[in-house]
């Protein structure tokens, strides 16, 4: 059962101060309730309590009395957090807009590293987003479980997914092939991220069993490193194939050279001085 230590617990996690959680809480068991009677009950002084309440009412959260005499109720909570759900979208894309002109342009070749398990995700799951035209993926069953709809929605969009998978896996029209069989993970001490998009960058994790801790990872918009690693995935998935059974047919087209991704196109631009980098500007990952 939630205790109402727990539920303001997780009303602060949403951004409420400790005392408006304390008083939202209150009105959701003993509403409808002054700001007077509400101070009393939780211990707190009433002026500050009432500067909460108007604070909830500003955030959608209760409703005042609109007779004068200063009772309040609690907004039922499925409302309420669609209502901070809506306005966090609409300052989430506020945010991207004013942003958008302030991302640097230009490539850049350097190797960052990550160190938080939800900013590994998060950066792979970016890449799948903007990815246009290859992805190609070794992962482990826990990171594949992690990656799933994002990879089902990543062939959706009709870019080339191909993903070497440890254990059985249905990712739309997404390619998998087998891996080393189900006891290969079990011999590597961790679970293994392995991700290129489109020649252009790269992601290469190593994770705990749980996925909780990063043991290490890199992320890098390098268009030559991550030429380097698309073919040694795309080398590496063709040998799993053939291991597997002559499946390797299927994956026709893969390799670096054959798929010729927007990448391998900025990289010649860059080592040549040719005009295939200024002709597409997007193919520069954002950092």
């Amino acid at each position: 059962m939630t205790t109402t230590g727990q539920a303001s617990r997780a009303l602060q996690d949403l951004g409420f101060t400790a005392l408006e959680a304390q008083v939202y809480a209150y009105l959701l068991q003993h509403a409808p309730a002054t700001g007077y009677r509400i101070s009393h009950a939780i211990g707190k002084p009433t002026a500050n309590t009432y500067k909460a309440l108007a604070a909830l009412a500003d955030q959608g959260a209760v409703l005042l009395d609109d007779g004068g005499g200063g009772a309040a109720r609690a907004v039922p909570p499925a409302e309420l957090l669609a209502g901070l759900e809506r306005r966090a979208r609409e300052r989430r894309e506020a945010a991207a807009a004013a942003l958008a002109d302030l991302a640097p342009e230009g490539g850049d070749d350097r190797v960052y590293a990550l160190r938080d398990r939800d900013q590994v995700l998060e950066r792979a799951r970016a890449m799948l987003g903007r990815a246009r035209q290859i992805a190609l993926a070794d992962l482990f069953p826990a990171v594949l479980v992690e990656l799933r709809d994002d990879l089902a929605g990543c062939a959706a969009r009709g870019v080339s997914v191909t993903v070497r998978a440890y254990a059985p896996a249905d990712l739309g029209a997404a390619l998998v092939v087998s891996g080393e069989g189900r006891g290969a993970p079990g011999r590597w001490p961790g679970q293994q991220l392995s991700l290129v998009v489109d020649g252009s960058e790269h992601l290469l994790a190593l994770l705990s069993a749980d996925l909780q801790q990063v043991h290490q990872a890199v992320w890098s918009g390098s268009a030559f490193l991550s030429c380097l690693h698309h073919n040694h995935l795309a080398m590496e998935m063709l040998v799993a194939a053939r291991r597997a059974g002559g499946t390797e047919g299927r994956l026709d087209g893969i390799t670096v050279l054959a798929a010729d991704p927007p990448g391998l196109r900025r990289l010649r631009a860059q080592v040549t001085g040719g005009v295939d980098a200024a002709e597409d500007p997007d193919d520069n990952p954002k950092g």
